[in-house]
């Protein structure tokens, strides 16, 4: 008898090791279940390993912007644009622009923009 195989599409992934990876996991977590603080906590600890992750600068800046702190959010969300344009990830660029223009427009008194008007 042979022994039946998932295709290798199917095989779980193994768990990340990088503790990066391991927050920003945990923190996604918390994010799709609306635990907006233990989702920054855990953003905040994956920095802490990997400050250069795009990513991990964008969720944390639409996290901030759930618990209506707009300075955090628009921090964060300029920090992920500027790593993006070095990775020359055009697609991540222009989401994180979208979502920061997004963002001065909820808290105009943040837009560099708008104060040189």
């Amino acid at each position: 008898m042979s022994e039946f195989k998932l295709p290798t599409s199917f095989q779980p992934k193994p768990p990340p090791t990088d503790p990066a990876e391991i927050h920003f996991k945990r923190a996604w977590q918390h994010r799709k279940n609306k635990q907006y603080r233990d989702a920054v906590n855990e953003f905040q600890e994956s920095l802490k390993h990997n400050p250069e992750k795009g990513s991990t600068h964008f969720n944390l800046g639409w996290v901030y912007d759930r618990l209506e702190e707009g300075e955090e959010a628009v921090v964060h969300l300029q920090q992920a644009v500027a790593i993006f344009q070095k990775a020359n990830k055009a697609s991540n660029i222009t989401s994180a622009r979208n979502l920061l223009s997004k963002l001065y427009k909820k808290y105009p008194d943040l837009d560099p923009d708008a104060q040189k008007k």
